[in-house]
């Protein structure tokens, strides 16, 4: 007789499992999906979007909205439905800004369903690195950022049973926004390795460029680079083009190569001696450009804040640092020696073959087991 699994649903704007090009968030959401489905899960999935009214667009433009464009309204007998019809006991919300639904829902279900929030990274710190910038931080701006904090309180320790969360970093910060129940999961790698044929003195980066944090990481590292007599070529992938062509007018050793699809990124990254990523400090989540790369097989330059969210067996590729300076270092010793090439190769191989999902989805397992008995 064949085992049934047991029904989980899966909350999640449709945006992030409906997509063509994956980000950040579609691919971690991907994972999270993975790992359940791995744990031995049958994951429903309920699709959701947010509402945007004209006083929501308002306060959008005003930089003042926190964790307020959802509304469960057209899909709260939908999800009830489910809940008990298929006898699920685990609710999951893709994102904290949909966990204040638990309260709706709450109410028209068994008492012991249990709703987990699956975090993709601190939404107020990453507003706080924002916002100090500059010399001075405007009080609509401190006003918003405590009521991301008061929110994110409740969100913790009210509306939600458990939080997962992508980065070992995180689950300190939830728990002391009032987490009493937290579990890590690290980026899934798998070995999907190009045909590499590096350029010499070549190196890349890609990402969304006008993401603060992608941003000030190009940026500071290029002026090390340059301080540094750096002698090679530093491609940019990724959009909006203003950015990028703006940081190669700046930079004369930047190549501003535009978006590229998931297919002309593997031919390109293909010829780059480092896969470069330059996170000088803790934003949100994890970085997902490093698991491409890993996945990819190729060298990798990062930093401590980078490699964050992972669970490497050898972390010689990593910089014992969060230092622009010690990164465009590593970066030109290393392209002075093909043989720190080819190790840094070794290193990324060596991780992604190393890494097994099937044994965190077990300890998931075991944590959501847990979870269930409290």
């Amino acid at each position: 007789m064949k085992h049934q699994k047991e029904s989980v649903l899966f909350i999640s704007d449709k945006v992030f499992v409906d997509y063509t090009i994956p980000g950040g968030v579609q691919l971690c959401t991907n994972e999270f999906i993975d790992y359940l489905e791995t744990a031995g899960y049958e994951v429903n999935l309920i699709k959701v979007s947010p509402k945007i009214t004209f006083l929501r667009k308002i306060r959008r433009k005003l930089q003042i909205e926190t964790y307020e464009f959802y509304d469960i309204d057209q899909w709260l007998s939908d999800i009830v439905e489910i809940i008990r019809s298929r006898q699920i006991k685990l609710v999951f919300f893709n994102q904290v800004n949909l966990a204040h639904w638990s309260a709706a829902i709450k109410p028209q279900v068994p008492v012991d369903v249990k709703f987990i929030g699956l975090s993709h990274g601190n939404e107020s710190g990453d507003y706080l690195h924002d916002i100090t910038q500059t010399p001075i931080t405007s009080i609509l701006k401190t006003w918003r950022l405590g009521k991301y904090l008061v929110k994110e309180k409740a969100i913790f320790s009210t509306h939600l049973d458990a939080v997962v969360t992508i980065s070992e970093n995180e689950r300190y910060i939830d728990q002391w926004l009032g987490a009493q129940n937290t579990f890590y999961l690290p980026r899934i790698l798998k070995n999907d390795f190009l045909d590499w044929h590096p350029i010499p003195n070549t190196i890349g980066f890609v990402g969304t460029l006008n993401h603060l944090p992608n941003f000030k990481g190009i940026d500071q590292l290029a002026t090390c680079l340059q301080q540094q007599h750096f002698k090679g070529i530093l491609k940019l992938v990724g959009s909006p083009d203003q950015t990028g062509k703006l940081l190669a007018e700046k930079y004369p050793f930047i190549r501003y190569i535009g978006a590229l699809t998931q297919q002309q990124l593997a031919a390109e990254a293909s010829t780059w001696c480092l896969f470069l990523n330059p996170v000088f400090w803790y934003a949100r989540g994890s970085s997902t450009k490093l698991s491409q790369a890993l996945n990819w097989g190729l060298p990798v330059a990062t930093t401590l804040a980078g490699a964050r969210g992972y669970d490497l067996s050898n972390s010689a590729s990593v910089i014992n640092s969060n230092e622009p300076a010690e990164m465009a270092e590593l970066i030109i010793n290393t392209l002075n020696s093909e043989n720190a090439i080819d190790a840094l190769k070794q290193i990324s191989e060596e991780n992604t073959l190393q890494f097994n999902p099937a044994v965190w989805a077990t300890r998931l397992k075991a944590f959501l087991d847990h979870i269930k008995k409290r």
